[in-house]
C-alpha cells in the first residue's frame, strides 16, 4: 500500500482506517469481509485511476488463482456495503473488461479519534485527595504541559509534512476514444495550469514542458525529478455525447503519494461553466492541501458563449503546435470565437499572440506589416476587456519590442505580465530579450533563468539561453548549454543554428559547417537556415559552397532572382563589401526588421559598430548608446 498506515481516507459519507482496517459510515461500523476491504482499500488509495481486473486480483489474493467472478462478487458486495448510488454518491465506476475505478473525491487525513466513551466507563475509581492538593498538581500538571508538549507534540506527530513549493499539472489523458477530442483535454490542462499559477508563491511548470510528457509511461518520481517538483497533478477527461467526466489527482512526487482526488461529471451543454467552474474547484482544492493559509485568487470567468469557448480552446490547441500552419488555423478560431462573443476578451490575446509571432517568423505568408499591428490592436483590445490577462499584455510588449523599437515601454508591459502571473515564461522569455536589446546582457541571462524555471524542457527557451550566452562572448558556457538543449531536443533546428554560430565564433569551422547542415535538413530546407550556412562556408573560406547556397535561395525567390538587400549583412562584412552591407542595414530598417533589436548585442554586428553609421542607425532604432 502506497500511503503510511496511520492515514484515514474520507469519501461521501464514510471514513477508511486502514490501521485499524475499520470501514465507518458516520458513526456506524460498516462490516466487510476481509478481501473486500483489501479491494475497496486499493481502490481508494487510487482514485480516479482505473484498475486492471488482473491487478486486483494479483494484490487482492496474491500467490492464490482465483476465478474472475470471486472479483465480481467482492465488488458487489462494496457497492451493497456503500449504497453506491443510493444516497447520491457514486463510489465504483465498471470499466466494461477492464476492471474498475473508484470516482468519488477522496480525502486524507490523520488517524480516527479513540472512543473515549468506552474508556471513561471502564476507568477504575479515582482516590479521594485533601481540597488543597487540586490546585496543587493542577499547577504541576500545567507546568509539566508547558515543559513537555512541543516535544510531545513533535514524537506524536513525527516529522512534519513536506511543504509543496513547486508542481506540474500533466497533460489530462483524454479517454473519450476520439483524438479529435485532445483540444478539449488540452484546454482543461491549460484552464488548470492557468488557475493554479495564481497561488501565491507556487511555482508551476509550463505547458511546454509538461506536454512532452503526454502518453508518457516514466513513473511520477522521474517526471518529478525531471521537473525539479515537489509535486504532480494527472487526471483524464472523457467526454460521451453531453456529458464528461473529468478525475484529477495531486500526488507527491518523490514518494508517488496520493495526497487529494475527486471527480467530477459534468453536462456538455455549458462549456464555459463546466471547464472554469473545475478548474477552479481542483486548483482550490489544492490549494486548501498545500497553502491552506494563502488568499483565495481565483475568480470566476466572465460568462462566454459556449461556442466561442470552443473555438478558443480550438485556436489554443492549434497556436501551441508553434508552426507557421498552426499559427494561421489558430487566427481562424480565434476570430471565429470574438464573432461568436466580441466581448470575449482571451479570444483577443490568443489573436494578438498569434498575429505576433506570424510577424516575427522570416518570410512569412502574412506580411509583417501587416501582422504586427493587428497583433497590437487586438491585445489592446483585450486589455480593455480585461486589464489581468498577463498573456495579452506580453502580446503587446512584444509588438512595442520587436516592431515598434519602444524598448522602455515594452520593459513595464512585460514587468506588468510577470506581476500578474510570475509563472508565465513566455513574458520571462521575451523580456529578456528586451533587457539584452538594451545592452543588459546579465538582467537578460536573469530573466532567461527564470523563464527555464517555470518551462524547464522548453527547446526554444532553453536554446534562447543559449543564444544569451553566445551575445555576452561566454562561447564555452554558450556551446555547454546549446549541446544539453540537442541531447533534450535533438530534432530542434534552431537549437543547431545556435551551436553553428558559437563554433563559428570559436573558428571550429567543421563542427560549425556540420551543425548548419542539420539545422538546414531539420528546418525543411529553411531559407534562414541556408543564409547561416552560406555564411559559415564564407568564414570557413568555402566560397564556392556559399555561392551554392545562395543559388539555392535564390531558386525560391520570386522569378529566381535573390536582391542584394535579401541577403545578410554579415556575409557582405565577410567578403569585406561594407559599403553593400549598410545597404542591407538599411533595407532591413525599412522593413523594421527584428533582427536590428540586437544591434547592441548580436556579435554579428561587431565589425560595423566602430562606423559612424552604427551609432546613427542604433538612435534610428531606438536603442541607448
Amino acid at each position: 500500500m502506497s500511503l503510511e498506515p496511520k492515514a484515514v481516507f474520507e469519501f461521501g459519507l464514510f471514513r477508511l482506517n486502514p490501521a485499524e482496517r475499520l470501514l465507518l459510515r458516520g458513526q456506524t461500523p460498516v462490516r466487510l469481509p476481509p478481501k473486500a476491504f483489501d479491494a475497496l482499500l486499493l481502490l481508494v488509495e487510487n482514485p480516479g485511476h482505473l484498475l486492471e481486473k488482473e491487478e486486483l486480483l494479483r494484490k487482492v489474493w496474491p500467490g492464490t488463482f482465483v476465478e474472475e467472478s470471486n472479483l465480481a462478487q467482492h465488488i458487489s458486495i462494496l457497492r451493497k456495503a456503500l449504497q453506491d448510488g443510493e444516497d447520491g454518491f457514486r463510489y465504483i465506476e465498471t470499466v466494461p473488461k477492464r476492471g474498475y475505478r473508484f470516482v468519488a473525491e477522496v480525502r486524507v487525513s490523520g488517524d480516527i479519534p479513540p472512543d473515549t466513551g468506552s474508556a471513561a466507563q471502564s476507568a477504575p475509581p479515582q482516590r479521594r485527595f485533601r481540597s488543597w492538593a487540586f490546585p496543587v498538581a493542577g499547577l504541576a500538571v500545567l507546568l509539566a504541559a508547558l515543559i513537555l508538549t512541543p516535544w510531545v507534540w513533535r514524537r506524536l506527530r513525527g516529522p512534519g509534512p513536506e511543504t509543496i513549493q513547486s508542481l506540474a499539472v500533466l497533460p489530462l489523458r483524454n479517454l473519450s476514444g476520439d483524438a479529435t477530442q485532445d483540444y478539449f483535454a488540452e484546454g482543461m490542462t491549460e484552464a488548470l495550469i492557468t488557475d493554479l499559477a495564481r497561488i501565491p508563491s507556487l511555482k508551476v511548470i509550463s505547458r511546454t514542458s509538461i506536454m512532452q510528457y503526454k502518453d508518457s509511461h516514466k513513473r511520477l518520481p522521474q517526471i518529478a525529478q525531471e521537473l525539479g517538483v515537489d509535486a504532480i497533478v494527472e487526471g483524464s477527461v472523457q467526454r460521451s455525447g453531453d456529458r464528461v467526466r473529468i478525475t484529477a489527482q495531486l500526488v507527491r512526487g518523490t514518494t508517488d503519494r496520493h495526497i487529494w482526488a475527486a471527480a467530477y461529471d459534468r453536462d456538455l451543454r455549458d462549456l464555459v461553466t463546466l471547464e472554469d467552474g473545475v478548474s477552479r474547484n481542483i486548483a482550490e482544492q489544492i490549494r486548501r492541501q498545500i497553502a491552506p493559509r494563502a488568499p483565495q485568487q481565483l475568480a470566476n470567468s466572465a460568462a462566454v458563449s459556449p461556442q466561442a469557448r470552443e473555438d478558443y480552446l480550438k485556436g489554443r490547441y492549434f497556436w501551441n503546435r508553434r508552426s507557421e500552419a498552426g499559427y494561421l488555423k489558430a487566427v481562424e478560431y480565434f476570430q471565429a470565437a470574438v464573432r461568436e462573443d466580441p466581448q470575449y476578451a482571451q479570444a483577443y490575446a490568443g489573436l494578438a499572440d498569434a498575429y505576433a509571432l506570424l510577424g516575427s517568423l522570416p518570410g512569412a505568408k502574412l506580411p509583417r506589416d501587416q501582422t504586427m499591428p493587428r497583433a497590437k490592436e487586438t491585445a489592446l483590445t483585450a486589455l480593455n476587456l480585461d486589464d489581468s490577462l498577463a498573456d495579452a499584455h506580453t502580446s503587446l510588449a512584444f509588438v512595442e519590442m520587436h516592431y515598434e523599437w519602444k524598448f522602455q515601454e515594452a520593459e513595464r508591459e512585460f514587468k506588468r505580465a510577470i506581476d500578474l502571473d510570475p509563472n508565465y515564461s513566455t513574458a520571462h522569455q521575451w523580456y529578456a530579450f528586451d533587457l539584452a536589446a538594451l545592452g543588459r546582457l546579465d538582467e537578460a541571462a536573469a530573466e532567461m533563468m527564470r523563464a527555464r524555471q517555470t518551462d524547464p524542457l522548453s527547446a526554444i527557451i532553453n536554446t534562447d539561453a543559449a543564444e544569451m550566452l553566445y551575445y555576452d562572448h561566454k562561447g564555452g558556457e554558450a556551446l555547454r548549454q546549446a549541446r544539453a538543449t540537442v541531447e533534450m531536443a535533438p530534432d530542434f533546428a534552431h537549437a543547431h543554428r545556435v551551436m553553428e554560430r558559437v563554433y563559428n565564433e570559436r573558428r571550429m569551422f567543421p563542427e560549425a559547417i556540420a551543425e548548419g547542415k542539420r539545422a538546414l535538413e531539420l528546418s525543411g530546407n529553411d531559407t534562414w537556415m541556408l543564409y547561416e550556412l552560406a555564411h559559415t562556408y564564407l568564414l570557413a573560406g568555402d566560397k564556392a559552397e556559399m555561392q551554392d547556397c545562395l543559388r539555392r535561395i535564390a531558386s525560391m525567390s520570386p522569378g529566381g532572382i535573390l536582391p542584394d538587400e535579401a541577403i545578410l549583412p554579415e556575409i557582405y562584412v565577410a567578403l569585406g563589401d561594407v559599403d553593400r552591407a549598410w545597404k542591407v542595414m538599411d533595407a532591413l530598417y525599412r522593413r523594421r526588421d527584428g533582427s536590428l533589436i540586437l544591434l547592441k548585442a548580436d556579435p554579428c554586428f561587431d565589425v560595423l559598430r566602430s562606423d559612424p553609421r552604427f551609432q546613427e542607425l542604433l538612435q534610428r532604432v531606438g536603442l541607448p548608446d
